[in-house]
């Protein structure tokens, strides 16, 4: 049984990959030379901005606690797998020691034995199949209800329209951005000091809800 890959901070970020829309803000006419600054860029008339999501995911409260729970979740799966895959190996064994020593009754006992051996294994199996997608279907139900807390949060630091645009960027899906249209840092500071702690654990909470 296969051990359930936990979530890095590399597959967060390609899982929040995605373009931010805002709203229509009013457009500054004045133009600059060689601008060097966000200031300086939106002032050209081009209000665009980029969000490197590495580090969103990497540095976000919200985006640590939801890897938290889902690694959580990942190894409390493992330990239930390890538990049933010991279960089987111990009958297994069992079974083979009582097939040397001819310890069953008739040929009807052994089929009997044996076929209960199958339905062990078919159960692990079948147990294995089920957490790996519950652990699925909460991961991308977590994410999601982050990118809608970035999406809100976004809106609220982009409240005086001084961006039109703002693209997130995850590897190299971006292939180049001036260093001036990087808001990075400034809006996870912004996420991280309008962040409440446990909103994660709610959002399990409520993804486990519906996976139910």
């Amino acid at each position: 049984m296969t051990k359930n890959s936990l979530v890095s901070c590399g597959a967060l970020a390609l899982a929040l990959t995605t373009m931010l829309s805002l709203g229509s803000c009013k457009k500054d006419s004045s133009t600059k030379s060689t601008p060097t600054t966000a200031t300086e860029v939106q002032a050209t008339g081009l209000p665009i901005a980029l969000v490197r999501m590495d580090s969103v995911s990497s540095q976000y409260k919200y985006a640590q606690e939801v890897k938290a729970a889902l690694e959580k979740d990942a190894i409390e799966h493992q330990t239930r797998l390890q538990s049933k895959g010991a279960a089987i190996q111990k009958a297994a064994a069992d079974f083979e020691r009582r097939m040397r020593i001819n310890a069953f009754v008739s040929a009807e006992a052994q089929q009997a034995e044996q076929q209960k051996l199958i339905r062990m294994q078919q159960e692990g199996e079948a147990l294995s199949a089920q957490l790996t997608q519950q652990l699925g279907m909460k991961q991308q139900l977590m994410l999601e209800d982050m990118m809608k807390e970035i999406r809100t949060q976004l809106k609220e630091y982009n409240k005086d329209g001084r961006y039109k645009l703002v693209l997130t960027q995850a590897g190299d899906n971006v292939l180049y951005a001036d260093e001036a249209l990087d808001i990075t840092e400034d809006f996870i500071k912004y996420l991280n000091e309008h962040y409440t702690s446990g909103k994660a654990t709610q959002a399990k909470a409520d993804s486990t809800a519906q996976g139910k």
